[in-house]
């Protein structure tokens, strides 16, 4: 297990608390005004529970290696994956129905 107390591949930022937090609100609004992108509620879920991580302990707890590299990531990572693969797909999806 390792404790990040960065984002993804190490950046570290300011404020990072702050900044997680408008992200998560910014998409709640989104997802608000657009019920089908569900995508949405798997990224507002799997950053809301890092943030909580993060708030809680000071740092994100990843503890699931990715094979033939040295990342490490936790389910609330995949969460966000997923619910980011959904979006793209919708918003195509989306613009060839137009």
């Amino acid at each position: 297990m390792i404790l990040n107390r960065g984002m993804s591949f190490g950046i570290n930022l300011p404020y990072l608390k702050w900044i997680q937090l408008l992200i998560l609100i910014f998409l709640i609004k989104i997802w608000w005004g657009n019920k089908k992108a569900w995508g949405c509620l798997l990224i507002i879920l799997g950053g809301g529970l890092n943030l909580f991580e993060r708030w809680r302990w000071g740092a994100v707890r990843d503890y699931w290696r990715i094979p033939l590299t040295s990342i490490y990531n936790n389910v609330n990572d995949y969460l966000i994956a997923f619910g980011v693969i959904q979006l793209m797909i919708y918003f195509i999806w989306k613009k060839r129905q137009l």
